[in-house]
């Protein structure tokens, strides 16, 4: 009898097939047939038992490729679009995307984006992922060690900043990749942003003992219609505001509300209040616009809406400007260019990306994102278009 167990997944018989839950929401289907061959006698949440005359060793490799063939197919069951998993033996480097892996902009902060997914849908998000046909996953202990590399070359003590194109709490390893990143000693700081939907007091205890220090809540109205039109969706604002009351006692809270001006322009007065009342910091975000975002309102220009945050300073006696001390960015060792703006690189096609027509690409251990292009060929040449923060795009040449 041999039994194959595995955390991150779980199982579940569905007649002629075996569901595989990866990492709390994302499936795929495994051919029963092809796992009676291996010998298969039980399907249990997280293992898997095989009656069978081969070794062990021979079962799970076996199984694991069943496995690889089975992430071709996977899903994710908040927007039943495809999803990518990206890990070490991927192929895949974690430098060059805006979308996933490592973002470092040659300070001492370094954002670290292991997932895409996005569990509500504001109308002002500068991510609209109706425009996105996919999501992406990266794992754990492929992120931790191409993170440390990057953390070894700066001069500084690092804050790291877990960020996504969706919500992190969404990502079913987060409190083992905090664990994780807090063992390298150069670590200061560890912070998330989220929505706060998905965080409980159990949770977000979890996670401060893994080593998260800050958390930053995107709360954008106290009133419940506001904040579900906001959000277009149900936004539980009793359970967040409770949630923020306890992060603010057992960690350092930050709410980061978006000013959508002319949408919710009082409700950020009550969101500044209410920060006060409980003894969080706030950073108030400007409502920008961005090419493949939403676009609810007019953005007001940086100098206008400053002015607006200084009137407030004033009215309501609270510091809107200043980040608190323990994450001041300071400038620091920038990574090392491979690639210029307008370079023809050649590249490995690898997988497609997030938007219609794009493609992963790979050259010289960064990601180089191919757009406007239709079922390009396994090597092509690109003509890069951006480099800024090492995050490259390029068209084909």
């Amino acid at each position: 009898m041999t039994t194959l167990t595995y955390n991150n997944f779980t199982f579940q018989d569905k007649n002629d097939k075996v569901r595989v839950l990866f990492l709390k929401i994302y499936y795929f289907y495994l051919n029963k047939n092809e796992l009676k061959k291996l010998g298969l006698t039980l399907v249990q949440r997280h293992s898997l038992e095989f009656s069978s005359d081969k070794k062990e060793g021979n079962i799970k490799q076996k199984f694991e490729f069943l496995l690889s063939k089975g992430f071709d197919n996977m899903v994710s069951t908040i927007n039943n679009k495809p999803a990518l998993y990206i890990h070490k033996n991927s192929g895949i480097p974690l430098l060059g995307s805006g979308d996933f892996g490592i973002i470092d902009r040659g300070t001492n902060t370094i954002e670290v984006k292991p997932i895409t997914t996005c569990n509500i849908d504001c109308i002002f998000c500068s991510v609209d992922h109706d425009k996105r046909n996919s999501d992406i996953i990266v794992e754990a202990d492929y992120l931790v060690e191409e993170l440390n590399k990057v953390i070894e070359l700066k001069e500084n003590k690092v804050n790291i900043h877990i960020g996504s194109q969706g919500d992190p709490s969404l990502y079913g390893d987060l409190v083992r990749l905090v664990r994780l990143i807090r063992q390298n000693k150069q670590v200061n700081a560890i912070s998330m942003v989220t929505n706060g939907l998905l965080i409980t007091p159990t949770i977000a205890k979890e996670l401060i003992n893994a080593g998260m220090t800050h958390f930053h809540v995107s709360l954008h109205s106290l009133d419940e219609e506001k904040a579900d039109e906001l959000a277009n969706t149900k936004y539980p604002v009793k359970k967040i505001v409770k949630l923020c009351k306890y992060l603010v006692k057992h960690s350092h809270l930050l709410i980061v509300p978006v000013w959508v001006h002319s949408i919710n322009d009082k409700d950020i007065i009550d969101v500044i209040k209410f920060s006060k009342e409980i003894g969080a910091d706030i950073g108030i975000q400007n409502f920008l616009e961005y090419k493949f975002g939403k676009h609810p309102a007019n953005p007001v220009p940086m100098k206008v809406f400053f002015a607006k945050l200084k009137e407030l300073e004033d009215k309501l006696d609270i510091n809107l400007t200043t980040l608190t001390s323990e994450l001041e960015f300071k400038v620091d060792t920038k990574l090392s260019k491979p690639f210029r703006k307008t370079d023809i690189v050649k590249v490995e096609v690898k997988a497609k990306s997030r938007m219609r027509n794009s493609y992963i690409c790979v050259a010289k251990d960064r990601v180089i994102t191919l757009i406007n292009c239709s079922n390009p060929k396994h090597n092509v040449k690109v003509r890069l278009i951006r480099d800024k923060d090492n995050i490259f795009t390029g068209v084909p040449a």
